[in-house]
């Protein structure tokens, strides 16, 4: 074992297995084989895909939250005549039923299982989404969106796990990437949504397709069993073995034989994993010698959610109140969107995805915290241009830029969650990161409401602080996690 991976290795009783090297093929004398080997057989093809569909949407839909709460906000604002701090109160309440979710149930998909949890999570969020389109009133809107964002704050961290746990340790951190690339094209996606929906049939139109366009998750997680790795751990080897095998004959790998694994001992019916609560969870990272890591991490989600929430809310605001314009917008026509900015935020949008993309190629050219630092010096770049405005064309580029490079800082925090932190805690770990980021995601909103109001270029000052912070942040984290070996 070389210097590198003996920088991964976590302390106290939970002590990984370097795994490495093509598996070999069974015999009939063989007791079964790794996990990790297990998965190599498998494979990577349209059952993989398939299988990683439902999480993909699910996170997708918190992309596409961005879009439809910064276009709802202000529309409602006219319709019931609501104040400022109102739609600060209805955009942060998905935001905040998803931080008190992922505090107070963060155990859920460690003891209940990924799939069961996310299955759950995705039925409450259509059904209660579908019922936001046929509210009356702002108090009605406001509690259906606090729903919304306890069942996304459930439903997201067993997502982000069960896709984690699918992967080969090695390839762990690209399965996450490929699944937080789903929040760029959400975002993509309901900006083409509202381009059609909110001029005919207005905000509430928005809200039915939105969540119309997400539900197909429910069928994609109930299509698969559970996460194999998981299973494993609770002593469930028919089931770890069976969507194994599922997913292998959809990948159309070639195999002489069925999957069988190996009966360890790292797995029994007194998994660690069953007594996992909030408390529970940080007393098990502690024993691993972890907790460090995760102050940390939680400080990267905090400052890299902030950022993406300040450019996702702000920059509606600032296409639609003619920021960079000759001609400011009138007080009147703030309330509406003209068809050509939703264009103009579609076309932005699509750069998200494509930001997400090319920062995977570079996860594995560069590795973790450079692919990161590079983003964040890019968005720095971009915001400190954006002080000087020229014309519009001018706020138009650098602003694809800062959606550019906002979504992979944003999705780091899950790929560094998934790569330090071991099965028994992996969805408890990845739910408490995400009440870190839904912190940043209320303070982004607030920013984005209240300071765009003072000054525009105010926000950009802030959103500048945050992305220094969330580079040293970086700089905290000495270790690569590529090639860990954390099961």
């Amino acid at each position: 074992m070389d210097a590198a991976d003996e920088n991964t290795q976590l302390k106290g009783d939970f002590q990984p297995r370097e795994i490495g090297g093509k598996p070999a093929e069974q015999d009939e004398t063989d007791d079964g084989v790794e996990m990790n080997e297990a998965i190599e057989k498998v494979g990577a093809g349209c059952g993989t895909f398939l299988y990683s569909l439902g999480p993909f949407l699910m996170f997708a839909l918190e992309g596409g939250e961005v879009i439809v709460l910064s276009i709802v906000g202000l529309m409602v604002k006219c319709e019931w005549n609501l104040s400022t701090f109102w739609v600060a109160v209805l955009q942060v309440n998905v935001f905040v039923g998803m931080m008190l979710a992922s505090i107070f149930l963060s155990g859920a998909g460690d003891k209940f299982g990924r799939k069961p949890v996310g299955l759950v999570a995705a039925i409450g969020v259509t059904s209660v989404g579908l019922l936001c389109g046929l509210v009356t009133s702002f108090w009605q809107l406001a509690v259906l969106r606090g729903l919304v964002g306890v069942f996304m704050g459930i439903g997201i961290p067993p997502c982000v796990a069960l896709t984690a746990e699918i992967s080969t340790i090695r390839f762990r951190g690209l399965m996450v990437s490929y699944v937080s690339l789903s929040w760029g094209v959400g975002a993509s996606l309901t900006s083409a949504l509202a381009f059609f929906v909110v001029a005919p049939y207005g905000w509430r139109g928005l809200m039915i397709g939105t969540a119309l366009l997400f539900s197909p998750s429910i069928l994609f997680l109930s299509l698969f069993g559970e996460s194999p790795r998981y299973a494993a751990k609770k002593g469930d080897w028919a089931g770890a073995e069976k969507t194994l095998q599922t997913i292998q004959k959809l990948n159309c790998a070639a195999a002489s034989k069925k999957i069988k694994l190996k009966r360890d001992a790292c797995s029994s019916d007194e998994d660690e994993s069953k007594n996992v609560g909030f408390w529970g969870g940080l007393s098990y990272i502690n024993s691993i010698g972890r907790t460090k890591d995760l102050v940390v991490i939680n400080a990267v989600a905090f400052a890299a959610i902030l950022i993406y929430y300040i450019a996702g809310y702000s920059m509606p605001r600032f296409l639609n109140e003619g920021y960079c314009s000759e001609v400011l917008v009138a007080e009147h026509e703030k309330c509406k969107f003209d068809k050509s900015v939703l264009f103009d935020l579609g076309v932005i949008s699509l750069f998200e995805p494509l930001g997400v993309v090319i920062a995977v190629i570079l996860l594995e050219i560069i590795g973790r915290k450079k692919t990161f630092q590079a983003s964040v010096l890019f968005l720095l770049i971009a915001l400190t241009a954006l002080y000087f405005c020229v014309n519009n064309t001018f706020s138009f580029i650098f602003f694809t830029i800062v959606k550019f490079t906002a979504a992979p800082i944003a999705y780091s925090p899950f790929i560094l969650g998934s790569e330090y932190f071991p099965t028994e805690v992996r969805s408890f770990t990845i739910a408490v990161i995400v009440a870190a980021g839904r912190v940043g995601a209320c303070s982004g909103i607030a920013v984005s409401q209240f300071v765009f109001n003072l000054s525009p270029r105010l926000v950009l000052a802030l959103t500048q602080i945050a992305a220094v912070i969330l580079s040293v942040c970086y700089c905290a984290l000495k270790k690569e996690t590529v090639g860990t070996t954390i099961e």
